[in-house]
């Protein structure tokens, strides 16, 4: 099953959220009423986040639900790993050769993707003439 990018940046935000506070997920799990395993499930963009998740989450961070959402502005690649939340003692660049790389990765999944969908489409189209 493939793992939509959006999942991994809110996990990223709730990760930051819960360090700042300096708080175990095993602390925030049981505010949460969600087993540890889920949490870092959801930290780490395998598990999808519900509606009424995001708002249970915002309330335990003492955050608006949106706060917890990306951009939904279309960014470049490279300018969307910037906006990631890193750790504090990265410096400048460290950040870059991150954003960087994410933003490889990025580019080189969207080109997969598309020439993947390109392949399917065209056995479709050509049973269909």
């Amino acid at each position: 099953m493939k793992r939509e990018p959006v999942y991994g940046l809110i996990g990223a935000t709730i990760r930051s959220k819960r360090r700042e506070r300096d708080w175990s997920q095993e602390s925030l799990a049981k505010q949460l009423g969600i087993s540890r395993a889920a949490l870092a499930n959801i930290e780490a963009g395998r598990q999808r986040i519900l509606v009424h998740q995001l708002y249970a989450f915002g309330e335990a961070l003492d955050l608006r639900p949106d706060q917890l959402l990306p951009v939904a502005r279309k960014l470049a690649p490279v300018e969307d790993a910037m906006r990631m939340q890193m750790p504090n003692n990265l410096s400048a660049e460290q950040v870059k050769q991150i954003a960087a790389l994410i933003g490889t990765i990025q580019t080189s999944t969207s080109y997969h993707t598309d020439k993947t969908n390109a392949k399917r489409r065209t056995p479709v189209s050509r049973r269909t003439r």
